[in-house]
C-alpha cells in the first residue's frame, strides 16, 4: 500500500522554493558551483546547437578563469572522424550561440575531446517519447501541478514538474 502524502503549511503554493531548497545543496556538491550553467547547456543543448551537431557532440564541463564567471572554456566531446574538424570550423557560431542562450559572454572558447565512445551521445539521440517516465502517485502528480500551476514559462514549468517527479520517484525508491 502507498504511503500518503500530506499536503500541510509546509508544502502550500505560497513556497514554490521547496524543491530548489531540498535539491540545491546536493546538486551544488554534486555539479560544483558552476555546474548549473552545465546543467542548463546540456538540457537545452539540442536547442542550442541544432539537432544535427547536438548528435555526435556532448558538452562535459565549463572552466572559467580564477573568480570570475564569464569567458569560460567548454570541452565538447565529439565523436570520432571528421566531426571534430566540423566543429572547430563552426567554433565561433557555437559560442555566440551559447553566449546568446546564457545572455552574457559565459563562454569564450571551445576544447574539442574526441571519442569513439558512442554511448556518451545517446542524450541527444533520444526521443522524449521513450525516456525512462518517472513513476508518481496521482496525489504526487495533482500536488505538482498545484505548485507550479501559476508558473507562466512553459519551459521552466515543465523542468520544475520533471523535478518533482524525480524527487517523488526517488523517494518510492528508497521506501
Amino acid at each position: 500500500m502507498a504511503k500518503k502524502i500530506e499536503i500541510n503549511s509546509e508544502h502550500r503554493l505560497s513556497d514554490l522554493t521547496a524543491i530548489a531548497k531540498t535539491a540545491s545543496p546536493v546538486a551544488r556538491q554534486l555539479l560544483g558551483k558552476r555546474g548549473f550553467l552545465l546543467v542548463d547547456l546540456l538540457s537545452a543543448w539540442q536547442e542550442i546547437v541544432g539537432a544535427e551537431i547536438a548528435s555526435y557532440t556532448l558538452p562535459q564541463k565549463i572552466t572559467f578563469p580564477k573568480d570570475e564567471q564569464t569567458n569560460g572554456c567548454l570541452l565538447l566531446t565529439v565523436s570520432a572522424g571528421a566531426f571534430a574538424m566540423e566543429i572547430k570550423q563552426k567554433e565561433n557560431r557555437i559560442i555566440d550561440k551559447i553566449n546568446v542562450f546564457f545572455g552574457y559572454p559565459a563562454i569564450s572558447s571551445l576544447k574539442i575531446s574526441q571519442t569513439d565512445n558512442v554511448d556518451n551521445f545517446l542524450i541527444a539521440k533520444k526521443q522524449p517519447d521513450k525516456l525512462k517516465k518517472k513513476v508518481v502517485s496521482a496525489e504526487e502528480e495533482s500536488y505538482i501541478t498545484e505548485v507550479t500551476g501559476e508558473i507562466k514559462d512553459n519551459n521552466l514549468r515543465n523542468t520544475l514538474e520533471n523535478i518533482g517527479r524525480a524527487v517523488f520517484s526517488k523517494k518510492h525508491k528508497q521506501e
